[in-house]
């Protein structure tokens, strides 16, 4: 009888201690802020073509080919479900589209920096255009723009032009509001966000002129420039003042020095600039994708030859993901793999998500596209 109760307690005692175990191994809390980034699988979509911008929501994918002004919807397996080529000439002409955009529930968006933005029906098709009360006064932006959003009943962008304003002025970053709140369905539009004193473009002091990109979280507007390591909080409750600056600390982020004037350029004539491509939030973590940039020295020994040399700009220029965590602040650095070319979105900052395959970096030629299923896991 004895021994039974001994084994009996033995039993408990071990079915406890695994118990125990196992809830502190999966446990959140107990997790290191050390992070490591997984390639998990890769899809196939079958359709060759130059994808400069994309979307992936809700197990859906939107993609841009720049080049055949062509747009593919897909699901999470690879499967094309859609296509829409858009005239780039002629009254209902569209080109160069540069934002892609699933709304919250799952309608697709497409546009560029001076507009129009377009709803599209399932099929792709256009649904109906949104456009602005005045127009844009912007005249060049990036191909994967990263500066259009859903909150509540709005939509809000990065869209210069309110009074005529050129965004190219010298006063522009510093002293007037950057993005637009519309309603679409009144049609009515009402500036928001102005620089923080925490940034360098707040002063009167020029600089190498950044891209101008944000997301949300929940109910606040993360703001962030391009050529500056740092994420801008900004409350939308709250008359979307300004609240919070987080600077991300790299390692390594090539600023050029203050310009003495206008005409001066260090952008890819004296070195490249550490680049903030992405931010990616929840209401727990943001994600950071950034590249660290090319000193003016290893730029001038190497002597580039653009646009022929761009390609070894990906051999010398590291990217990496940084993790911040509400609690326990920055992760460590995560570097990307050169075969990954470029990350449209990321839904989930602790779920899988795509990333483009780099085919020159690898040197394989296909007749389809590949995306690596990639995870960011918590060490």
């Amino acid at each position: 009888m004895k021994t039974t109760h001994f084994l009996a307690a033995n039993f408990i005692l071990f079915f406890f201690s695994c118990t125990t175990s196992e809830t502190k191994n999966e446990n959140p809390e107990e997790l290191s802020n050390e992070w490591e980034l997984v390639i998990l699988d890769s899809i196939q979509v079958d359709y060759l073509g130059n994808i400069s911008t994309g979307d992936f929501k809700g197990g859906f994918g939107l993609l841009y080919d720049i080049t055949a002004n062509t747009l593919v919807k897909i699901n999470y397996e690879g499967q094309m479900l859609a296509t829409h080529t858009y005239p780039k000439i002629g009254p209902n002409s569209i080109s160069y589209v540069s934002t892609v955009k699933f709304d919250p529930y799952g309608n697709p968006y497409i546009g560029h920096y001076r507009g129009p933005y377009l709803e599209l029906n399932e099929d792709l098709s256009v649904k109906r255009n949104i456009d602005m009360p005045f127009p844009s006064q912007s005249f060049g932006g990036l191909m994967d723009e990263k500066s259009f959003e859903f909150w509540q009943d709005n939509i809000i962008f990065h869209f210069p032009g309110r009074n005529e304003e050129s965004p190219y002025t010298e006063t522009y970053l510093s002293e007037s509001f950057l993005l637009e709140k519309l309603n679409p369905a009144t049609g009515k539009s009402s500036p928001i966000i102005r620089t923080p004193n925490t940034s360098k473009f707040s002063t009167s002091s020029l600089y190498e002129r950044p891209a101008i990109s944000f997301t949300l979280s929940g109910d606040n507007l993360l703001l962030y420039f391009s050529n500056e390591p740092k994420i801008h909080k900004f409350n939308l409750l709250d008359s979307a003042k300004h609240t919070e600056t987080i600077d991300v600390n790299p390692t390594r982020f090539i600023e050029a020095p203050k310009l003495k004037d206008i005409t001066e350029n260090y952008g890819y004539e004296k070195l490249v600039e550490g680049n903030i491509f992405g931010v990616f939030a929840d209401q727990k973590y943001i994600v950071v994708h950034y590249s660290e940039g090319i000193s003016e020295e290893v730029f001038t020994a190497n002597q580039f030859n653009f646009p022929d040399d761009f390609p070894k700009l990906t051999v010398l220029n590291q990217s990496y993901f940084k993790i911040y965590d509400e609690e326990k602040g920055w992760s460590n650095e995560i570097p990307i793999p050169k075969k990954v070319k470029s990350i449209f979105a990321i839904e989930d900052p602790i779920k899988p998500f795509f990333a483009l395959r780099n085919d020159d970096y690898i040197g394989e030629e296909q007749d389809y596209i590949t995306f690596y299923k990639l995870k960011l896991v918590q060490k």
